[in-house]
């Protein structure tokens, strides 16, 4: 699967002696003109090395999978160079998916949570689609639920016990429609311990249903604790 909160931080750094691992930073490319395809960028510092990193994905919003050739990574190990140079070589290796996909259009970001920003509940947040419909019949929430998934020895090893998680979305009040459940937690997630939500991003095409893009951050096993990273989690809403 593809795929703010100070106290929950607080709560994994002192689970892993007080060190803390990188976190990344999110650039969001944008939606294909249908809404079917949707790209972003993840970036940021190794925690350890010093050396850059960055990670362009392109998902197919309908079937949430990765397009072909995707994702763009570029880690120069531990030579440290500009940030801003792997961010280039990244983006020209994936222009041409970007060109051939015809992704470009924004979307509009309707709420955002950054790693560091305090909020009472990290694993919810409620917003208005548009900034003139503010009744509650237009209110929308999503909610994060974190589900263990005990078994996988690796990750114990490490002193991590791995979470997957699930989504949910409610409308007006109404009751909450589950959008998204972790069966399994891929590997390429890297024992991850919490999550918390991130951004949520529309999309209106001109024909067709409205999508929305939801961010998750996710924290897994990391060189000198738990490292922030991104998935994001495709809904097309009724």
């Amino acid at each position: 699967m593809i795929r703010t909160f100070l106290a929950l931080v607080f709560t994994i750094l002192l689970s892993t002696a007080g060190f803390a691992g990188d976190t990344a930073q999110r650039n969001i490319i944008g939606f294909s003109d249908d809404g079917g395809w949707f790209a972003f960028e993840e970036f940021g510092t190794s925690d350890g090395t010093g050396a850059p990193y960055t990670n362009i994905y392109v998902i197919n919003v309908d079937d949430d999978k990765w397009a072909q050739g995707t994702p763009i990574r570029v880690n120069y190990g531990e030579q440290v160079v500009p940030l801003s140079k792997a961010r280039r070589e990244a983006m020209a290796k994936a222009q041409a998916i970007l060109d051939r996909l015809g992704i470009g259009e924004a979307g509009n970001l309707l709420a955002s949570n950054p790693v560091t920003e305090i909020s009472t509940n990290p694993r919810r947040v409620d917003f208005y689609r548009n900034k003139n419909l503010k009744d509650p019949a237009h209110k929308l929430s999503y909610v994060l639920k974190e589900i263990n998934f005990p078994d996988n020895k690796t990750c114990k090893s490490f002193g991590v016990e791995e979470k997957g998680f699930s989504l949910s979305l409610t409308k007006g009040g109404s009751p909450l429609t589950q959008v998204y459940k972790d069966k399994n937690v891929p590997t390429s997630r890297h024992c991850p311990s919490a999550y918390a939500i991130s951004d949520i991003i529309e999309y209106n095409p001109s024909a067709g249903p409205s999508r929305h893009i939801v961010l998750i951050h996710m924290f897994s096993l990391g060189f000198e604790g738990p490292d922030s990273r991104f998935l994001a989690v495709p809904v097309t809403l009724p």
